[in-house]
This record gives C-alpha cells, structure tokens and sequence, in this order.
C-alpha cells in the first residue's frame, strides 16, 4: 500500500465551476495544512455534494483533530449537534454556509468508521489506516476519495450488517433489497475495481472465504439478499470484536432513536415540513421574525423554513402556531420562524427581519422582548432578498 500524505496539486485545483465557493476555499485550506483526509463513501454522487445536495462524508485522521477544527472554524463552517443527543461515537457534524449562492453543505467528520444498521451503527471497523493510506486524489472534484475497492468491501460490509428480518420478509414478496441509490453506487464502484486487486484489498481485512464471497457479489448485476446472508455469516464473526454494544443494549438504543426518528417526523409532519432534521447549534436556540406586509412576511418565514429544515431543527411559528410551542422549541436549541409579533406576551426575539419600511406591531418602536438584531430587506419579493435574509439568519446562528 501507497502512502498519500501530501496532496498531488502542483497549480490550481481544476474544480468544476458548480463546486460551492465555501467548500473550495475549505478544501484549500484543508491541503495547504496537510490534513490527512478522504472522502469514505458515495464518491459516485460527488457532483452532488460539491454543491451542497448530499452530505459530505470526510474521514480524518484523529491526530490532525486539532488542526480541522481550527480550519474550520477559520472557514466558517459551524458545529450542530443532535437535539436528542444521539450523536454516533467518532462522529461530528458541521454545517458550512456558501453567501454566493445561499446554500448549504452538512458535513459529517468521522474520526473512525462507524457503520451498521440503521439507528444504531453499531460497529466501528478499524481500517482507517488502510483507507488513509490508499487514498486517491480525484482532480475532477479536487479532495481525496476512498480507493474503490475499499470503498466496495465497506459498502458491501455495511449492506449486509445492516441485514434485519423485516427486510428478508420483503424480499420474500420480492422486493429487492438492493435498489435505488445503493444498488447505482454498487454498480459504479464495481466498474472500477479490478478482481486482483479487490483480493489483495479484502483479503487481509476480512479473510479469505468472505472475501471469495465479496468477489461473487461484486461480480453480479444486483446483489441478492441470499448472498448479502452468506457474506454476513462469515464476515460478523471476524467483525464481532468491532461491536460497540451488547445484543440487549443495541436493540434498546436502535428502537430508541426509531421511536425519536418517527416522533420527529409526525411533528414536523403536523407543522408542514417534510424533512425530519433534529440538529442544533450548540450555541442554543433562536428566534426569527420576518415583520412586514402580508402576505410577503409569511411568504418569506415558509421559504426560510423551507431553506433550513432539512439540515437544522425548525419550528414554524405561522398563522395560528402556539407560541407556548414555539418558546419551549427556542429554549431546546431548535430554530423558531416567525411572520409576526403576537399577543400581549410575545416570543422573544433574536433577528428580526423588516420588510422595507414597515411600521411595527401597534406602532411600537420595537416590541420585542429580547434586544434583536435588526436588519432591512427590501419589500420586493426577489433572489436578493431571500439570499440576504439567509445570510442574516446564518450570521446570527
């Protein structure tokens, strides 16, 4: 195995233009420091996370901890934390935030391979070293990435970990348990593995009968569920020491976070969001309000709630919401959005956003209990005003 420690860049990265400023000038920082780094999986759908569609997953190395964070906090780019707190061990994630185009780019930095079953991941798999040193640098999107074949064997890995007996009984009704996303990455990967190599690769991590196993399955077109079984008979027990909880204490932390996941989503179902984020700043709650004109401030509060909810925890304090509801979300870290003052005991209030030059509530000079930060928008429903008002609310987070 190669060793990749300093990043292969002799001029200017040759990124692709729809790569967020924000992540470019990161990643530059990122290699000038000499952090050793790659991107662990779905390299297949990059494109995507460059501009802030899909999440960044950036394996690091633990000794240069220090170093990121202080990059990181230089790039702007800010920490969140799971509001129920459960946060998978070696794992962070932070958001960073691109002024240019008003998006968004969630990263999970891993310091080890935490992986499994869904609302557990209950394994971490020791090969860091070997995806560290094995590293490939990808000039299209100028960051390191896994080596495919590693990035198989763990892909595989993971799908057949993730194995639980509701999914064998929907593939008794014939539904693949292979599809979709999961079942194009495969594909992509397995185009770009060489059988020797893929061998030499696997061989060492998991033994020789599930790495024939790894072979078979790398070899069809859709992986069945019965191979995914055979592969996970003979790789659990070599990856048995790598489990981070007891039978009883990992199905109780599974159904735990599933009951949580489902609560969430009735809830934000309820306050018309669709997506189910429960993340939150450590730095704790806020409360925003858009004050002007309806239907503007009420069309400008759906859309930055829109904008947010699928990485942060937002709570819509809109038309009729309880603002009972809306100051207990404040204080539990969540994100509150308002298209008005209300009542005689308003939430308090941390930005508000003025619509031109719309008079207050009541013709009060400003009827906020907290002191707000203030800031004035234009009136006209425009890309401007969104933008602006998003790096305002970023700002105060």
């Amino acid at each position: 195995m190669t060793s990749t420690r300093t990043p292969p860049v002799s001029g200017p990265p040759q990124r692709s233009p729809a790569t967020l400023a924000v992540l470019r000038k990161l990643f530059d920082r990122i290699h000038e420091a000499g952090i050793r780094y790659c991107h662990w999986k779905s390299n297949q759908h990059l494109d995507a996370s460059m501009i802030g569609a899909t999440d960044l997953d950036l394996l690091i190395d633990r000794r240069d901890a220090a170093r990121l964070a202080e990059i990181l906090a230089h790039s702007g780019v800010k920490p969140f934390r799971k509001i129920a707190g459960d946060e998978y061990p070696g794992v962070e994630d932070y958001l960073a935030f691109d002024a240019e185009r008003g998006a968004l780019s969630h990263l999970h930095v891993h310091y080890q391979l935490t992986l499994g079953e869904k609302f557990l991941k209950g394994h971490r798999l020791p090969w860091e070293r070997e995806a560290l040193e094995t590293r490939r640098f990808d000039p299209e999107h100028s960051l390191y990435v896994m080596d495919p074949h590693l990035e198989l064997l763990v892909l595989v890995t993971r799908a057949a970990i993730k194995l639980r007996a509701r999914d064998r009984i929907l593939a008794a009704t014939g539904r693949p348990y292979v599809s979709g996303g999961l079942l194009v990455e495969f594909r992509w990967l397995a185009e770009r593995i060489d059988v020797a190599t893929l061998r030499d690769v696997s061989r060492p991590l998991v033994g020789e009968t599930a790495t024939d196993r790894l072979i078979e399955i790398a070899g069809t077109a859709v992986p069945s569920i019965g191979q995914l079984g055979r592969l996970r008979q003979v790789i659990e027990p070599r990856l048995d020491g790598y489990r981070m909880y007891g039978t009883v204490d990992g199905l109780r932390r599974r159904f735990t976070r599933e009951i949580k996941w489902t609560w969430t989503a009735v809830m934000n179902w309820r306050r018309g969001l669709k997506t189910r984020s429960t993340r939150v700043s450590p730095t704790g709650g806020l409360s925003v309000c858009v004050i002007g004109p309806q239907p503007d401030a009420t069309n400008l509060a759906r859309q930055l709630c829109r904008w947010l909810s699928t990485d942060m925890a937002v709570v819509p304090d809109i038309g009729a919401a309880s603002t009972d509801d809306a100051r207990r979300s404040r204080g539990r870290g969540k994100i509150v959005i308002a298209d008005r003052v209300r009542g005689s005991d308003p939430l308090p209030v941390d930005l508000a956003i003025l619509l031109g030059d719309a008079p207050f509530p009541n013709g009060s000079e400003r009827p906020f209990h907290a002191p707000a930060q203030l800031v004035k928008l234009s009136p006209t429903d425009t890309p401007e005003r969104l933008l602006n008002a998003k790096c305002a609310l970023w700002d105060s987070i």
